[in-house]
């Protein structure tokens, strides 16, 4: 996760340094190394969902923003549904939720949540589906939770890229000033370094053809 995450290859020799106290290193039985989210003691932690509503001031039950895409229509049933599943109550992914029925929706709610909350806090609020299987146990996950992709395509995005699923955060490419989610600070980073890779392809392949360099325009990064 730590490509997803932005941090170093090294960030467990000093996680202080990079994590400016958000977050810090727990050793969990079988000398596991978690990351937990860090807080005053009189703060608690809230979701991106959360603090969305709160600046919204919003006064009802924490709901999923919804982004349609085009062409597609639920049938009228899972309309219903889904303005059923929004009133439900919010179980936040820092909270305790041994309660809850694993096949209930309030449970369903919770996964959703999870998934949000952590491609949320990706870089580019994208991971490779198959790549987050591995985390189902950490984060208290059903077997199958990767049919929430399927069953909230009005949150999550498939995308099928060089024969591999990837999962994409649709609010995050929204582009209104209204979500809670901030634009990751590494993700120009990695833009300027894919640019800078596009154009040393053009000046080799200029090389080898003896042919004048052709400056390429600059594709932005996803």
């Amino acid at each position: 996760m730590l490509w997803y995450l932005g941090l170093p290859e090294d960030f467990l020799k000093n996680p202080e340094v990079v994590s400016d106290g958000c977050f810090r290193i727990i050793e969990i039985e079988g000398e596991e190394q978690w990351l937990c989210a860090e807080a005053d003691s009189n703060e608690q932690v809230l979701s991106v969902l959360q603090r969305n509503a709160i600046k919204q001031g919003s006064s009802g039950p924490v709901a999923f923003p919804l982004f349609p895409s085009k062409g597609l229509r639920l049938k009228k049933k899972i309309e219903g549904w889904l303005d059923d599943f929004q009133r439900l109550p919010y179980i936040s992914p820092y909270e305790d939720f041994s309660s809850l029925d694993p096949n209930s929706d309030v449970s369903e709610k919770r996964v959703a949540g999870v998934l949000h909350e952590l491609l949320s806090i990706f870089v580019d609020n994208s991971a490779e589906r198959r790549r987050l299987l591995c985390l189902r146990k950490h984060l208290g996950l059903p077997q199958k939770f990767h049919k929430v992709f399927e069953r909230h395509p009005h949150v999550f995005y498939l995308l099928l890229k060089s024969k591999t699923c990837f999962v994409v955060l649709k609010e995050a490419y929204n582009g209104l000033s209204s979500s809670a989610i901030e634009r990751h600070p590494m993700l120009e980073v990695r833009k300027k370094y894919v640019e800078l890779m596009n154009k040393s392809e053009a000046i080799l392949r200029s090389r080898r053809s003896r042919k004048p360099l052709v400056e390429i325009e600059d594709e932005s990064y996803c």
